[in-house]
C-alpha cells in the first residue's frame, strides 16, 4: 500500500509540474509585452464592410476534431483553425481583421500572372503577399487581464510561404463590462485597444 501511495504522489507531482510548465510557456512572452514600453493603448476600428463565411470544414482524426472557418474581408481572407464559436465572433464582427496586419492595400495577382513567375519570384511573392492568412492557437490570457473591462489574447499567424508561425498579442476593451459580463457580450461590444506582432515560433 505504501508503494502505491508513493507512486501516486510522484505522479501527482509530475502532472502538477507539467501543467505549471505549460502555463508558464503560455504566458512567457506575453507577460513581457504587456509590461514593457511596447504596450500602448490605441483605438482600432472594426471592419465595416460585409464579412462572409466562405468555407467551413470539420475533420475528425481518432479522438480529435479539427475545425476550420474562412472569412472574406473584401479582397482578403482569414482562416481560423480550432477556434471556439464564442471567439470566432472576434472575426465575424470585424473586431480583428486582415487590415490590422496588412493595412488596406492588397498585393494580389491573377493565377495566370502567378504561373508566369519563375520559382524564385513565386517564393518572394508568397512571402510578401497580403491577401490571406491563417490563425490558430487563439486563447485568452486570463492571468494578464487587468480588470473586467479588458481581455487579452494571443494567437499564431501563418502566412503563405512561411514555414513557421508568428505569435501575436491583442487586447479588447469594453467600457461597460462588469464581473457578470459573459464572453459573448464582451466581444460583441468591445473594441480592439492593443495589437502587437511578437516572435516567430520555431
Amino acid at each position: 500500500m505504501k508503494t502505491v501511495i508513493i507512486i501516486l504522489l510522484i505522479l501527482s507531482s509530475f502532472v502538477n509540474s507539467y501543467g505549471q510548465n505549460l502555463n508558464e510557456i503560455k504566458y512567457r512572452f506575453a507577460k513581457d509585452v504587456f509590461k514593457s514600453d511596447k504596450y500602448e493603448k490605441c483605438n482600432y476600428d472594426r471592419f465595416t464592410e460585409k464579412i462572409d463565411l466562405i468555407n467551413s470544414v470539420t475533420d475528425s482524426f481518432s479522438d480529435t476534431t479539427l475545425t476550420s472557418h474562412t472569412y472574406q474581408f473584401g479582397d482578403k481572407t482569414i482562416t481560423v483553425r480550432n477556434v471556439s464559436p464564442d471567439l470566432r465572433l472576434i472575426f465575424e464582427n470585424g473586431i480583428f481583421n486582415p487590415n490590422v496586419i496588412f493595412e488596406k492595400k492588397t498585393t494580389k495577382i491573377s493565377k495566370a500572372d502567378f504561373n508566369s513567375l519563375n520559382t524564385t519570384q513565386k517564393v518572394f511573392f508568397n512571402l510578401t503577399r497580403n491577401d490571406s492568412l491563417t490563425i490558430s492557437g487563439l486563447e485568452q490570457l486570463e492571468k494578464l487581464n487587468p480588470n473586467f473591462k479588458t481581455k487579452r489574447f494571443k494567437f499564431w499567424v501563418w502566412r503563405i510561404g512561411s514555414a513557421n508561425p508568428t505569435e501575436y498579442y491583442i487586447e479588447f476593451y469594453y467600457d461597460k463590462a462588469t464581473k457578470k459580463t459573459n464572453l459573448i457580450e464582451f466581444i460583441e461590444n468591445s473594441k480592439m485597444s492593443f495589437y502587437y506582432k511578437g516572435t516567430i515560433i520555431i
